[in-house]
């Protein structure tokens, strides 16, 4: 099952798919021993939350193949070991320009 093509998000979130930074040193760190990835590229986006009367709601500021940065716990993992991950809005903390 490809899960990118089967999961859209909602209200404001964000999926990514983490990007791993490899590092071939010799040594060899357990998996629960290694730091999470803060880089992800976004494989799509989900429609704004909706707000009050008053507020109006705007576009996440995103869209897919965009690489980012986010907080180091930040998001739900959707399977083991998939590397897909459903952040908020609010866990982006930058866009990297190409």
């Amino acid at each position: 099952m490809n899960m990118k093509e089967n999961i859209t998000p909602y209200s404001g979130k964000i999926l990514i798919k983490r990007i791993t930074e490899e590092k071939s040193e010799g040594i060899i760190i357990p998996d629960n021993m290694k730091e999470k990835p803060t880089r992800g590229e976004v494989i799509s986006v989900g429609k704004p939350v909706h707000k009050s009367a008053n507020e109006h709601s705007s576009p996440i500021d995103l869209k897919a193949g965009d690489i980012v940065i986010y907080t180091k716990w930040a998001g739900t993992e959707i399977e083991k070991d998939s590397g897909l991950v459903i952040l908020s809005e609010s866990d982006i903390l930058a866009k990297i320009s190409k």
